[in-house]
């Protein structure tokens, strides 16, 4: 889709919701506690915009810092399988087993044998995003030619020219795949890891508004959060069409 097309295609979503939230505002005739208006949001958003700031900004680096070690685990596993196949005997059932436990249930756990601090929100991080890392970076790494695996050997490269002239361009697609749901994912993780343990961030937030029922802010919060979400998706959809460039034809 072009550019302007997509950004009339959003400008229109985002318009439709607003005049459907409003409709059932008006014809469900729900109080401020159970759906406030966009006008009492948007009041929020602004008159509250630096305490807002500084809750995003904590969620963000605990998401970004998260990431990153998920990202560091997946290609050091994933080139181990690679290099090392009985490494994935091994690893793998792990691996899957760690994908399909409920992140939601190993906080609490977390939360009782690391106390209230950093490392169980990185680590729930990580748990939510690994998985789809390491799945598509191992399925990239095989889908390098054989042939040209075969001549970087016959002309006897090491293992980081390899890994550099032809396992990692191979690879580069199905990792830019991963990141469009683990990098929205990290934003997700980091907030419900704040409901757990946390005195600030955009889940403490969403925590408070709930208690003390402050609709208003509990949307805004939510709206805060949707935007930084959908940021991490179309930074990835950007960093994909930069670096798969060369894959689109000319005209």
């Amino acid at each position: 889709m072009k550019p302007r097309r997509a950004f009339l295609a959003y400008a229109g979503f985002f318009i439709s919701v607003l005049v459907a939230w409003e409709l059932v505002i008006h014809v469900g005739h729900l109080p401020p506690v159970v759906m406030p208006s966009p006008a009492s949001v948007w009041d929020v958003l602004t008159t509250r915009s630096g305490e807002l700031a500084y809750h995003a900004a904590v969620t963000a680096g605990e998401a970004l810092a998260g990431y990153a070690l998920a990202n560091a685990l997946a290609l050091v596993l994933a080139l181990s399988f690679i290099w090392l196949p009985p490494m994935e005997a091994v690893l793998g059932p792990w691996a899957v087993v760690i994908k399909n436990v409920p992140f939601v249930s190993v906080a609490s756990i977390l939360l009782i044998t690391l106390g209230d601090n950093l490392a169980p929100k990185l680590l729930i991080v990580v748990l939510v995003c690994f998985f789809p890392l390491l799945a598509n970076l191992v399925k990239g790494l095989r889908a390098a030619e054989p042939v040209l695996l075969d001549r970087m050997r016959v002309l006897s490269a090491g293992r980081g020219q390899i890994f550099r002239k032809v396992l990692w361009p191979a690879a580069v697609p199905y990792y830019l795949a991963a990141h469009e749901t683990a990098f929205t994912g990290s934003i997700v993780a980091a907030i419900v890891a704040e409901w757990f343990f946390a005195r600030k961030g955009l889940g403490y937030l969403i925590v408070q508004a709930t208690v003390d029922y402050r609709g208003d802010l509990l949307y805004a919060v939510n709206a805060v959060a949707a935007a930084m979400a959908l940021g991490a998706y179309f930074s990835c959809k950007l960093a994909e069409r930069w670096l798969l460039r060369w894959q689109r034809p000319l005209t």
